[in-house]
């Protein structure tokens, strides 16, 4: 009987050594299905901020990170914080957690950024990396609260038993008031064709962007001399153009600018989205920085066809066809 258990027991041990020389399987490299985004909200006006979440699992045996957000000055979107934490799994696994509010630009369906998974075992290992193009999207609404849908209703009629005056009175202080409505808005529609139709736009804006160098050498903040930059660049379009560029959305003005075929369009369109992301995401822009696009400005604004395509090539935008108008009125 002794023997018998001896046998089992060296069976036993067999097995576990067995068991123990086969090598354990390794987990593979980080995949896309490793990979979860999230959007929150998934519509929001231009200007409002997304916190954009994204998780990746892995098993714990290597270092991973994500870089290469591509978000910026010429995308839809611009990161303004970041933060990431890591927490192990009951299941031993690792989940590795980056949070970033995006600032959101333009106008309609955005696809979310893609970014860059690397991942490395130990500091003399080479890094594996691959890009992950998220396929949800967020919807970005125009400026406008479109939350009324309805009709207020209308206030019930006087009962009788009044006197006739108690009617006239507010009758004619309401007549007095539209007509007084009526000439300011007709007065003033008449004083803004004829300044437009009087006034050199080139000329005009290029007074106002040697105002408003001499301002920030005197001290004006570069934040402010942005918001100051867009307001030049509306009211010149608004006056070279002839339509309302004062009350558009930068997305508006870019349709405007592209149904006429403006030279260099693409150029003005980056001055306007920095100026938007200053505003609405607090951006801090430095004296240069500001200086810089003054320059931009006043190159679009006074450049000939040549001049303009050659801007336009430098910001990677295709040359016009020739016929198509220029943006200024150089002299």
């Amino acid at each position: 009987m002794s023997a018998r258990y001896s046998r089992l027991w060296v069976a036993v041990l067999a097995a576990c050594a067995l068991l123990f020389a086969i090598p354990q399987g390794v987990a593979g490299p980080v995949g896309a299905a490793d990979v979860t985004v999230r959007a929150d909200p998934d519509s929001l006006f231009a200007g409002e901020r997304l916190n954009y979440l994204i998780v990746v699992h892995h098993d714990g045996g290597r270092s991973v990170a994500v870089d290469n957000l591509q978000a910026g000055p010429s995308t839809a979107f611009e990161a303004v914080r970041r933060s990431q934490s890591s927490k192990r799994l009951p299941d031993g696994s690792v989940e590795l957690r980056v949070s970033v509010d995006l600032a959101t630009f333009g106008k309609g369906p955005q696809r979310l950024p893609g970014f860059t998974v690397v991942e490395w075992r130990d500091a003399r290992s080479k890094a594996s990396r691959f890009i992950f193009r998220p396929a949800s999207s967020v919807v970005v609404m125009a400026a406008t609260d479109s939350t009324m849908t309805q009709l207020r209703p209308s206030a019930p009629p006087f009962g009788p038993g009044f006197l006739p005056w108690l009617v006239i009175v507010p009758v004619a202080g309401v007549a007095l008031l539209l007509a007084f409505a009526i000439f300011f808005l007709l007065k003033r529609t008449i004083l803004k064709n004829s300044a437009a139709g009087l006034i050199n736009p080139s000329r005009f804006a290029r007074q106002k962007l040697r105002s408003l160098d001499r301002q920030l050498s005197k001290g004006l903040a570069p934040a402010e001399g942005y918001e100051a930059l867009s307001n030049i660049l509306r009211q010149y379009l608004q006056y070279q153009y002839r339509f309302r560029a004062m009350e558009q959305v930068t997305q508006e003005i870019a349709d405007e600018l592209e149904g006429r075929g403006v030279r260099a369009r693409e150029v003005v369109l980056k001055l306007l989205l920095r100026a938007d992301f200053i505003k609405f995401a607090d951006g801090r822009p430095d004296i240069g920085e500001c200086r810089s696009s003054l320059k931009i400005a006043t190159a679009f604004i006074t450049g000939t066809p040549e001049q303009l395509d050659a801007l336009a090539q430098q910001a990677g935008e295709a040359p016009a066809p020739a016929g198509q108008p220029v943006s200024g009125n150089p002299e």
